[in-house]
């Protein structure tokens, strides 16, 4: 089973199903892995946090491409299906967010090699990749300036490689930025303000916290 208990994950949608994942199998002509299948249909188009993805291959060995990346760069919202295909509501997500939209942005109009689906947003113009025909079918890519740079060998892998980090509560939150708090009244509108923006996501989407199975 995939864990995801590090993650806090906030699902934008959940139009995702097994009939649209078929239909995208088919139009690239061949099976996703189940992990990323199970993923998909759990959270839909969704963002993880922590969400710094280290720019190493799978042995550790560092590939930035300095000054475009140093070090890591942030895992943008995992594509799904947008509110163009499927009439459902989508909280706001764009329609580009969606395996089909970018299969057709990246691959047929950009050039990307047809082995490879977009799978999530990276920095600027460099997307997160999965392999998908060939030999290591299944590795996580990062198309950083259009080089193919390993991440991992499976989608599992992929996530375990995030390190993980606690997502604070108000008063971590709080004794985080206490050297810049200026008063009583500036310490009551940033904690009121954390509050909001808390209760607010949690209203607005589906948010799995940390630790949750």
């Amino acid at each position: 089973m995939l864990d995801v208990t590090k993650f806090e994950i906030t699902s934008f949608c959940h139009v995702i199903d097994e009939a649209y994942i078929a239909e995208f199998e088919k139009r690239i002509g061949t099976s996703l892995p189940d992990a990323y299948k199970a993923f998909l249909l759990r959270f839909g188009a969704a963002y993880l946090s922590p969400a710094t993805v280290p720019l190493t291959d799978p042995d550790g060995n560092n590939f930035s491409d300095m000054p475009y990346e140093t070090g890591g760069v942030s895992l943008g919202v995992f594509y799904a299906a947008s509110f163009r295909e499927t009439g459902k509501p989508s909280n706001g997500l764009r329609d580009r967010n969606s395996l089909n939209e970018q299969y057709s942005e990246y691959t047929l109009d950009y050039g990307l090699d047809p082995d490879y689906i977009p799978i999530a947003d990276g920095h600027a113009n460099n997307i997160f990749l999965m392999k998908v025909k060939g030999e290591g079918a299944g590795g996580i890519y990062y198309w950083l300036n259009k080089r193919y740079c390993l991440l991992a060998h499976s989608f599992e892998a992929f996530l375990d490689k995030i390190p993980y980090e606690k997502e604070l509560n108000v008063d971590e939150y709080l004794e985080s930025i206490k050297d810049v708090i200026t008063d009583e009244a500036d310490y009551e509108w940033r904690r009121n303000n954390f509050l909001k923006q808390y209760k607010k996501m949690r209203e607005q989407y589906q948010v799995k916290e940390q630790g949750e199975p």
